[in-house]
């Protein structure tokens, strides 16, 4: 992580293209105002005889919670300066913070080049071709499957309050890489902090979205069977059955799920998630491997917290709300309809 001066002296020499097609006139930098405060940067422009100041307030982290604090700083200097504008900058400014300084009406600029300053004579919008390559990356550890268990629990009880050792005993990840996440999901202001200090959901809505955008239900593998029992009902009994008998944990999931929570589409495929041997479901299920025309599907978790929150519903095990959601959402057979309707009916954000 770069210091704020070490931005400083980076962003300065790269400013005059930046801004293009603002003429540069000066910059100044650590400028002192009438003995009040201090300006990181500020820069003088010129367009079409036009001038205005850029005053620039810099932060090391480009993250919400960062950068919401450098905005209020940069609005409140910017009303005391004439012909003025106020921007923010970072080495690198998140999708979300940028999001935020557009809705503030402040501009904003990094080391990556992404800029964004709107006069009333002149708008400059730019993006780097870097930032989607710096996002993913940032998805990845966010949602990575571990991430992922303290994510679920979080929406699985959106209304609860959270310690660090709670929250990381109930998605059974460890401490340390539980505060990691959660510092994380603060800079994004998608949780926040109480005035006892326990940890609570901000954001319900923005953080199953954000998940959902980066979920692939293909990370799981995925194995298709044929029964010859093609009777649904028959088929969940007999689930149950072999369940309780041989000590074996499953849960339902897709339209084979939603079946039991909010049923609204038709279906004929039933999808289902695995703990044990899959030899074992295959011989006590009389199931038969096909390439094609499969009818039941099991599938082996990319991670264990799949099984998290699971429900149980006339003796069967589906999974939660959450993950069927997800499982959903991109699933070709009219999942999204599907997906949509189990959110509005029993998730409500």
């Amino acid at each position: 992580m770069l210091s704020e001066t070490e931005i400083q002296n980076q962003l300065i020499p790269k400013i005059k293209s930046l801004i293009e097609p603002l003429e540069l006139i000066d910059i100044k930098k650590q400028q002192k105002i009438k003995n009040e405060f201090i300006l990181d940067l500020v820069v003088k422009t010129k367009y079409k005889k036009k001038e205005k100041k850029l005053i620039i307030e810099i932060k090391s982290l480009g993250e919400p919670r960062h950068i919401e604090r450098a905005i209020a700083q940069v609005k409140f200097y910017s009303k005391k300066i004439p012909n003025s504008y106020p921007i923010v900058a970072s080495y690198y400014i998140s999708e979300k913070s940028r999001q935020i300084c557009k809705e503030l009406e402040v501009g904003y600029i990094d080391l990556f080049g992404n800029i964004f300053i709107e006069l009333p004579y002149i708008l400059i919008d730019k993006e780097s071709k870097k930032t989607k390559n710096v996002e993913k990356k940032k998805q990845k550890y966010l949602f990575s499957p571990v991430s992922t268990r303290i994510i679920r629990t979080l929406l699985l009880n959106p209304e609860g309050k959270w310690t660090i050792k709670s929250l990381s005993q109930q998605s059974e990840s460890s401490l340390g890489y539980t505060h990691r996440v959660v510092e994380k999901l603060l800079d994004e202001q998608y949780i926040l902090r109480d005035n006892n200090y326990k940890i609570k959901l901000k954001e319900s809505s923005g953080l199953l979205d954000k998940w959902r955008d980066s979920y692939s239900f293909q990370k799981n593998k995925i194995y298709p069977f044929y029964t010859f029992d093609k009777n649904k009902e028959s088929i969940f009994k007999n689930l149950a059955e072999v369940t309780k008998s041989n000590n074996l944990e499953y849960a339902l999931t897709l339209h084979s799920g939603a079946y039991f929570i909010a049923p609204y589409v038709r279906f004929t495929d039933i999808h289902f998630y695995i703990r044990s041997d899959l030899n074992i479901w295959t011989e006590k299920l009389d199931l038969r491997p096909v390439e094609s025309g499969a009818n039941i599907y099991l599938i082996e978790p990319y991670d264990k917290g799949v099984f998290q929150g699971l429900q149980r519903i006339d003796e069967k095990l589906i999974v939660s709300n959450i993950q069927l959601y997800l499982d959903l959402y991109n699933y070709p057979k009219r999942g999204r309809e599907q997906a949509d309707f189990l959110r509005e009916k029993k998730i409500n954000f």
